[in-house]
Parts: structure tokens; C-alpha cells; sequence
């Protein structure tokens, strides 16, 4: 069994098929973490990393909900024909 460890994002990298950013926190082996840490694309996170990813997510997720529930751009209203 591999240990994971989990990194903050200095620049961009995939990881499991999908492209890590800069301030993303990611989890990967600890192989990879030495790889990575080697080349000086992450630096080890820290507890106060990972609330700000959370707070990220839960923000978005309300815009994304208030967007599905306007009518799309260009859609016309019958009302009055």
C-alpha cells in the first residue's frame, strides 16, 4: 500500500487525467509527491490550504444552480401571441 500525500499546485501538471492548476490541492503518491516536489511544481499543503479550496467550491456551486433556472439567452416568451 502506497502512502498518498497531498500538494498545493505551483504549476499546472495532470494528475489522473486531468489537469491540475496552480492553487489546486491534489492528492498523489508519495513517489510522485518527491517527483513533483523535486521540480518544484507543488509544495506540500497545510491544513490552512484546504479550507480555501472547500469555501471555492461551496461559492460556486449557488451560481451554477441560479443559472440553470434562468430561461437560455435568445429563448422568446409566447405570452401575448
Amino acid at each position: 500500500m502506497t502512502k498518498s500525500v497531498f500538494l498545493k499546485v505551483s504549476s499546472a501538471f495532470m494528475v489522473g487525467g486531468q489537469i491540475a492548476k496552480a492553487g489546486d490541492i491534489v492528492e498523489v503518491s508519495e513517489g510522485d509527491a518527491k517527483d513533483l516536489l523535486h521540480r518544484g511544481k507543488a509544495t506540500l499543503a497545510t491544513e490552512s490550504d484546504a479550507p480555501e479550496q472547500a469555501d471555492q467550491e461551496q461559492q460556486s456551486e449557488p451560481e451554477q444552480n441560479a443559472a440553470d433556472d434562468q430561461p437560455a439567452k435568445g429563448s422568446k416568451s409566447k405570452k401575448g401571441k
